[in-house]
């Protein structure tokens, strides 16, 4: 694939973009001469010329560089950035006709041919459009266009309370009791759609918005949002209580969650597991944020769920003499071993923390900005649109380019009927040839060079989900930290401490 080699060039492929109205383009080049002048001709001088006056984005240039023209838009949304990559989605920051910034998970087509893959993301979307709560991420959209699957989403610009703790090291008193009231109020809501998440930790809340430069390094001013709710468990799903094949849609292997944060009755049954799991794990995030530290710092993990079951952690003001009295009390029925010893609700656990908040730090109810309230309003004008197989004609479809090394599909070209006319190139120097819709196909696991191209993509099955052809049997991740454990001793008295700590496990997990 040729590469755009003069500003004229890009100008061009700007035009074809759709990215900039032609107009715009003829402007911004005038601009571009008058103050460049001598470098007018430099490429890569234009190129950050281009992103500092917020034309374009830098992902957007890498792109145009490339001589990528088709593949900037998802439907009403425009593609900013990459932000990411999942174990089974890319994730992209995108902003909708109306100004509004989303993130939208991608699912690729290839992944809609493992029906169990396919299956979790469906559900995944069907669950998280329901939270509709300030200190719950939110899930606007869920739909198919041209084979691929996306889920939009909220998009947040902060930092995650364990980036925060990374930072800090321990919180004030008062910001830790406010941190995790408002995580205990999001948990309610969760609760009151039948949902666990079982994976309640510093990494999944997030403080929004992000600390300014020059600015306090304080959580007082700052929103929390729990993440990732794909782990989550239906306790009922559309009024049928969930079944084992649901069950199996949460995750593979035995163990889920997160060792330092993880309830006893989790580890021994995750599935079995109901909110209380989750106060608990909120228990500890407390503890974290009081102290510095979790609640238990063992670096083998099996030990460390063992002492999660047994043992009591270090009193509070052992490690931090500031801590009021008064937390003590608190944090011990969340921690407690017993989940009927513990609050039985988040809100019963939030209302005990409410003493401790200052005044004026209650939730107060967020008025949506105008971009956002204009934003809710069209997704209310287009309800049709959020549901898997309702596909849209003629949507752009996501970048082809690599995410951490794996080239996201693409989605075929728009039919000719359907493309509207490309506008006349504004410049006169030749235009470099265009990349066609779909380079890549359905390749994901290998990066595709400038001089290969993969095989044409495969046809992309019905939504509904196919039987999953029988698999080799996998390890779960509970299998794997005891084979890793295993495999990495080989001193006859390291074999023996890893024997007496498996006997542990079993007599205390029984």
């Amino acid at each position: 694939m040729e590469a755009a080699v003069s500003v004229e060039s890009l100008c061009n492929l700007l035009v074809r973009s759709r990215l900039l109205p032609p107009s715009n383009i003829r402007t911004m080049h005038q601009r571009w001469k008058t103050e460049a002048k001598d470098s007018s001709a430099n490429v890569q001088v234009f190129g950050k010329w281009l992103i500092a006056n917020k034309y374009i984005t830098d992902y957007q240039w890498s792109l145009l560089l490339r001589g990528k023209v088709d593949n900037f838009f998802l439907h009403d949304y425009k593609i900013l950035d990459r932000l990411g990559q999942g174990r089974f989605a890319g994730i992209y920051e995108c902003v909708h006709s109306s100004g509004q910034r989303v993130a939208i998970k991608v699912l690729p087509p290839s992944k809609v041919k493992d029906a169990e893959v396919f299956g979790r993301f469906q559900r995944e979307a069907r669950l998280a459009v329901k939270f509709k709560h300030p200190n719950i991420v939110r899930t606007f959209q869920w739909g198919q266009t041209g084979g691929l699957h996306y889920i939009v989403m909220e998009y947040l610009d902060g930092d995650t309370l364990e980036e925060i703790l990374q930072r800090r090291k321990l919180l004030a008193p008062a910001e830790s009791a406010r941190l995790v009231h408002q995580a205990l109020l999001g948990l309610q809501h969760i609760h009151e759609q039948g949902m666990v998440h079982r994976d309640m930790k510093p990494a999944n809340l997030m403080l929004v918005p992000s600390v300014s430069k020059g600015k306090p390094d304080t959580t007082s001013d700052k929103t929390l949002k729990i993440l990732d709710i794909g782990l989550g468990r239906a306790l009922f799903d559309e009024g049928t209580m969930g079944t084992p094949a649901d069950n199996d849609l949460t995750g593979t292997g035995a163990m889920l969650g997160t060792p330092e944060y993880l309830a006893p009755e989790q580890a021994r049954n995750a599935h079995t597991a109901d909110i209380r799991a989750d106060i608990y794990s909120l228990g500890c995030t407390l503890y974290h944020c009081l102290t510095g530290r979790p609640p238990f710092t063992e670096n083998n993990p099996v030990l460390m769920m063992v002492k999660h079951a047994t043992e009591a952690p270090r009193p509070l003001r052992d490690l931090n003499p500031n801590v009021p009295d008064g937390l003590q009390p608190i944090l011990n029925s969340m921690l407690a071993k017993d989940p009927a010893q513990r609050y039985p609700t988040p809100d019963r656990a939030a209302q005990a923390l409410q003493v401790f908040l200052q005044a004026g730090q209650d939730s107060a109810p967020q008025v949506p900005e105008p971009q956002m309230q204009a934003y809710l309003k069209w997704l209310e004008a287009n309800p049709g649109e959020a549901a898997f197989g309702v596909g849209v004609p003629g949507v752009v479809a996501v970048p082809a380019t690599p995410i951490s090394g794996i080239p996201m599909p693409v989605a075929p070209a728009i039919p000719a009927p359907q493309r509207a006319a490309a506008p006349a190139a504004v410049l006169q120097p030749t235009p470099v040839p265009i990349a066609e819709a779909n380079p890549f196909g359905d390749v994901e696991l290998v990066a595709v060079g400038p001089a290969q191209k993969a095989a044409p993509p495969a046809p992309v099955p019905p939504p509904a989900p196919a039987p999953a052809p029988a698999a080799t049997p996998r390890l779960g991740k509970r299998e794997m930290i005891m084979l890793g454990f295993g495999l990495g001793l080989g001193l006859g008295a390291v074999v023996l401490v890893v024997l007496l700590g498996w006997l542990m496990v079993r007599w205390v997990l029984k």
